[in-house]
């Protein structure tokens, strides 16, 4: 061993250790021992452990089987949060008691392997302390993730211990209460402001439901942050919101504070469903979904062996699962590109093309992963973990880093900028190409008659949904007028009273064909603003088309909501009526020249930020950059631009560009950018945009950084040259399904078509052929040319 200590690395907090599972593979210390190096602090199984060192040897018995409670005459817990593992939220059962058991384990350079007794006295000091930390850190999936799905974390409120309270007199008597202003008969969802006591009706839901938004209206007029939902006061707490802060929060001094005016927090009993509670509820409605999309009351024949291995929810992991399932059974050429040319690399649990091999490899050929319950050791689960894989695509993003639910759609595409990013550094994985295809748009001028074509790649074609075609319009609509009266009422609706739109697929790209009008359309042949309209078509037909249909939109007061939709979607699908083959005879090109006027910082949004104490040209930037998105992108700008030293400098606005002139970028001006630490491809790409102005470019590059290594979209006639085309005549491969109320919970699962034509449905870990698959509730569709 004396010769081996030299390779043992120092280990501190910041280490990565990798000790849930084999790096090479997903077998856990369930599955036989799991070797941890002491070089590396990577885990090996029996299979993959072949380097001479020193290691912790890791193996887990099935201790006993815990009893089972079903038959407990205390009644089940209430759930109150929306989270996994955590008190309050959903149960992470796990019927077993396990016992580890650790020892150390020496290998020689003749592959030899020896396991010493971990408290041994022949064990040198260095190598018992670093045994008893690698036991004792947290592993590098623990670090990455907590394994809890939490609907809301919420932080002590930064009023808390400095919230003026008004010495008017007010005292809150204990009920019922009524919303204080006048000519409002809300006596429901009511929040005391706790600066001055009066009671007031919250904010109205995008159905129409809820309160009259009086008040926030009132924190609008008076600024008085913290506000408690009157109902929800226990000993234990209440729900407080911050308007300033725009959160739910933690009053830490909210017994104090009710006592101002009267109110007995110890004394206090719930009437009323707190905020966490109304958002299960929500969630909970969805039985309808629930049940038609995974198939309820129908006895699902479990599958396994090749092509149906489930992946483990490991906390809201579902819709990288859905969408990990569809891509690895279905596009063939992923698959095979990594399996044939996937990297070797000396980081394999941070590099994502080892990773998604091992993923790749294993949905092949699952083995002990996906066997039926007869030959599942005790303890053991269906299904791999893909948690290197998950840390590997989510690193540096905000949202697919974090354990919240995610959207399938914004996973989809940000998984195939990965993919895309992989085959930059190397060709040989080129495999994203047989999912991309060429959109056109056909601009013609009202004014002249004349068009412009243009065009642009895409990997999901997304589809709208125009409820006025819905074939039971009339119905539908007045079932959506019930609903809320029965909402608003407190009445239980049943999920066969559901009254859903019915459309079919046709219906919406009938729609996304349909001419648009572009209003102030700025036209190169006039000079003059005036209208335009817009086609859209196809230009390109890829291997493998995804759609999206738009089931999720926005009000009018900007809420999120899920459309009721079902879809009649066809097996088969011919699409060659969207072929666009660019300018037509007959058809006359519109000149050189821009085509849209130069965008200006909205004035509302500039306002709002001023309002914030926020310097002119700052805000003028910050709306600017953002494209006029909002004011809270903009306020985000502002706080990512912070340290700029020229952040209220004045706006340089950029002039758009013609509709068809190429910038021929100053090569002394690349070379200057390149001495700021940028590319050439980067300062070459800022230059562009900003029509050779050195100073402007520079701007440009450090309020576009998230940009600079996108790909330009195709801009000539050969662009699409390189992409697959043929027949736009396709078959129904996939589809995801979505279960909940919005994209930021529920649960996604999907359905494939395996090689023997039959239905599949994937719900995480579990695997069974489907019976009636829901093709009219999916959100996502992968249809594969015939």
């Amino acid at each position: 061993m004396e010769s081996l200590l030299s390779s043992i690395s120092p280990l501190s907090h910041s280490t990565k250790i990798y000790k849930d599972q084999c790096v090479y593979c997903f077998d856990t210390p369930l599955y036989g021992p799991l070797y941890i190096d002491f070089e590396k602090y990577w885990g090996h199984c029996s299979q993959h452990v072949n380097k001479p060192g020193v290691y912790l040897k890791h193996a887990k018995e099935v201790k006993e089987r815990r009893p089972a409670t079903d038959d407990s005459e205390d009644p089940p817990a209430k759930i109150t949060r929306l989270a996994i593992g955590v008190e309050g939220g959903f149960e992470d059962k796990d019927n077993f008691e396990y016992q580890d058991i650790y020892s150390i384990h020496v290998r020689g350079a003749d592959g030899a392997g020896q396991d010493l007794d971990f408290g041994g006295p022949s064990i040198p000091d260095i190598v018992s302390q670093t045994a008893n930390n690698v036991i004792a850190f947290s592993s590098a999936g623990q670090q990455d993730q907590n394994n809890q799905w939490e609907g809301d974390v919420r932080a002590n409120s930064k009023h808390s211990d400095t919230l003026t309270q008004l010495s008017n007199g007010v005292q809150v008597a204990p009920g019922p209460w009524k919303c204080s202003v006048a000519g409002c008969d809300k006596t429901d969802n009511l929040w005391m402001n706790l600066t001055c006591g009066t009671i007031f009706c919250g904010r109205k839901y995008f159905d129409g439901t809820g309160g009259n938004n009086h008040a926030i209206d009132y924190y609008d007029q008076t600024k008085y942050p913290l506000a408690v939902k009157l109902g929800t006061i226990t000993p234990q707490g209440g729900d407080v919101y911050s308007y300033d802060e725009d959160d739910m929060v933690i009053d830490t001094q909210l017994a104090k504070h009710l006592r101002h005016f009267g109110i007995d927090m110890m004394q206090c009993q719930q009437t009323d469903k707190t905020m966490n509670e109304l958002e299960i509820a929500a969630n909970m409605n969805f039985k309808f979904e629930c049940d038609n999309i995974l198939e309820s009351g129908v006895a699902l024949k479990p599958v396994f062996g090749s092509g149906y291995l489930g992946y483990v929810n490991m906390g809201n992991t579902c819709y990288m699962n859905s969408v990990l399932q569809v891509l690895v059974n279905c596009v063939g050429k992923i698959s095979n590109k990594y399996l044939a040319n996937g990297t070797s690399s000396s980081q394999v649990p941070t590099d994502f093309g080892t990773q998604l091999k091992n993923l790749i490899h294993y949905t092949q050929n699952p083995g002990k992963y996906s066997v039926g319950p007869e030959d599942l050791k005790p303890g053991q689960e269906n299904g791999v973990r893909p948690a290197l894989l998950k840390s590997i695509i989510g690193q540096g993003h905000p949202e697919f880093s974090s354990t919240r639910q995610q959207d399938a759609h914004e996973f989809f595409l940000h998984l195939i900028t990965v993919l895309e990013k992989e085959e930059r550094k190397t060709p040989n994985l080129a495999c994203s190409d047989d999912l991309c295809f060429e959109v056109e748009d056909r601009i013609e001028c009202n004014a002249s008659q004349k068009v412009l074509y243009k065009s642009r790649k895409d990997y999901c074609l997304s589809l709208p949904i125009p409820l006025e075609k819905a074939s039971n319009f009339t119905a539908a609509k007045a079932w959506e007028a019930k609903k809320s009266e029965l909402e608003a009422a407190g009445e239980k609706i049943k999920p066969e009273d559901y009254v859903k739109y019915n459309l079919s697929l046709g219906d919406c790209f009938t729609t996304f064909s349909s001419p648009e009008v572009i209003q102030d359309f700025l036209s190169p042949e006039t000079a003059q603003k005036g209208t335009a309209s817009k086609t859209t078509g196809l230009k390109t037909f890829p291997n493998y088309l995804m759609l999206q249909a738009r089931r999720f939109t926005l009000t009018a007061n900007w809420q999120p909501k899920k459309l009721d939709v079902l879809l009649d979607v066809p097996d088969v699908l011919d699409l060659e009526h969207l072929r666009s083959n660019g300018l037509k005879p007959g058809e006359v090109e519109l000149p050189a020249g821009p085509t849209e006027a130069p965008l200006e910082p909205d004035p509302a949004i500039v306002e709002n930020l001023m309002n914030m104490g926020f310097g002119f040209e700052a805000c003028r930037k910050a709306a600017y950059h953002t494209k006029n998105g909002g004011t809270e992108q903009a306020m985000e700008w502002i706080f990512s631009h912070m340290d700029d030293p020229d952040l209220n400098d004045p706006l340089v606005i950029e002039q758009p560009k013609t509709a068809t002139s190429e910038v021929t970028v100053n090569q002394d001006d690349v070379q200057m950018l390149c001495a700021m630490g940028f590319t050439v491809q980067q300062g070459t790409k800022a230059l562009k945009k900003c029509d050779n102005n050195l100073e402007r470019a520079a701007d440009w590059i450090f309020s576009h950084a998230d940009e600079l290594d996108q790909e330009e979209p195709a801009s000539s006639p050969s662009a699409s040259s390189s992409l697959p085309d043929g027949p736009g005549r396709y078959r129904l491969k996939a589809f995801i399904s979505h279960m909940g109320s919005s994209t930021a919970c529920g649960h996604y699962v999907c359905h494939i078509r395996d090689k023997e034509g039959r239905w599949v449905l994937y719900n995480d870990e579990k695997v069974a052929l489907s019976v009636t698959p829901p093709k009219d509730m999916a959100y996502m569709y992968l249809y594969e040319r015939m």
